[in-house]
């Protein structure tokens, strides 16, 4: 037997120390002998480390996200209801082929209305398609002292659909109107949207920092749309239509029954570094035309991996794990304790009317 061949036989005797409790107040140690086989060492170390492995994935919290809702109002009388903020107890809604900057209070009543379309035909309470604004976001945030909302029409045609109103709350409301069609050829350039196709801005978020605007993937992709607040505001107040710098992020969202889903709304989960979105399943080919309705997800993105695309969702689901058959639109926190979170949500329902809900999200494991 050759001498490496021997090597594997020896028996080492080695000690180490066990520390033992000595009594109430402190411990002391004793010598621990241990015999092991030298030859079979890699063998034990492999298999301690693969249990090692195990152990650690059992027990690390994975990242989840839970949705249910704890209450529902059909709104008859407000029309394709499709962005939705909430501050100092009033609701603020806007929608697809409704001109009016709708308030409700904490009961869901309607109490004051703005007009933000110069547009005032309406056919069976609503903007007829070809001629309508299409408010399909908006966003609450604080800059320079100041409460603003920003609505924005979706993008998807020029002339009609290409304005951005800035609303300032603070004092006595003041509205600017800005045609931000540049800005949004700009987008549809840097993300490839191909000649002929039109761009679909759904939703919106702002956080101190930044500007977020969510891009509905009917024909292209799903898209987020990142711009640094202080230059958008420059962009909208200015003149000079300088317009600003913008990274685009893209998205794989989740499909059910063979239909990918969309971003549809969005908003800042305060306290959090991410935001929340929902993106509704529509069985439809195009930017401009509604179709077949399987449900929506609720779902959040880390701002940290806005980069790699990376989010997690929650189909909306009734009492018996049933998918509810609504286009949620848009979504805003309206209170947030630990990881729940209740947000307001607002669906078109393609009829002239819309549906108000409000859902406990649960966000668990995530920043």
């Amino acid at each position: 037997m050759s001498t490496l061949q021997n090597r594997k036989n020896i028996i080492v005797k080695k000690h180490a120390r066990i520390i033992l409790p000595k009594d109430n107040s402190g411990y002391k140690a004793y010598p621990l002998y241990l015999s092991f086989n030298t030859g079979k060492m890699k063998n034990i170390l492999f298999y301690l480390a693969l249990a090692l492995i195990f152990l650690t994935s059992c027990t690390q919290k994975k990242p989840n996200i839970l949705a249910k809702v704890t209450k529902h109002a059909y709104l008859a009388h407000i029309p394709s209801a499709s962005g939705i903020e909430y501050a100092h107890h009033t609701i603020y809604l806007t929608g697809d082929d409704l001109r009016w900057l709708v308030s409700l209070n904490d009961e869901w009543n309607v109490t004051d209305s703005l007009a933000l379309s110069a547009i005032d035909t309406v056919v069976n309470n609503r903007t007829p398609w070809n001629v309508k604004a299409d408010f399909e976001s908006i966003a609450l945030f604080e800059y320079e002292e100041n409460d603003y909302l920003l609505v924005l029409s979706s993008g998807s045609m020029t002339i009609t659909r290409d304005t951005a109103h800035l609303i300032n709350l603070t004092g006595d409301t003041m509205v600017l109107r800005k045609n931000i069609r540049g800005l949004y050829d700009k987008i549809k350039k840097q993300a490839g949207i191909p000649d002929g196709s039109e761009i679909n801005i759904e939703g919106l978020a702002i956080s101190d920092k930044a500007a977020y605007l969510l891009h509905r993937g009917n024909v292209n992709e799903n898209f987020v749309v990142a711009v640094k607040l202080e230059s958008l505001m420059n962009y909208l107040i200015s003149d000079d239509n300088q317009l600003p710098e913008i990274t685009v992020y893209k998205f794989e969202l989740p499909v059910y029954k063979e239909v990918p889903s969309g971003f549809s709304g969005a908003c800042i989960v305060p306290g959090r570094d991410g935001m929340l979105f929902t993106a509704s399943l529509e069985d439809t080919k195009s930017e401009l035309y509604d179709g077949t309705i399987l449900g929506s997800y609720i779902g959040y993105i880390p701002f940290e991996h806005l980069a790699q695309g990376t989010y997690y969702s929650v189909l909306l689901t009734d009492k018996d794990k049933t998918p509810i058959n609504t286009k949620l639109e848009s979504i805003v926190s309206k209170s947030t304790t630990g990881n729940k979170v209740i947000v307001l949500s607002v669906s078109d329902n393609d009829d002239g009317s819309s549906d108000l809900f409000e859902i406990e999200v649960m966000l668990k494991n995530l920043n």
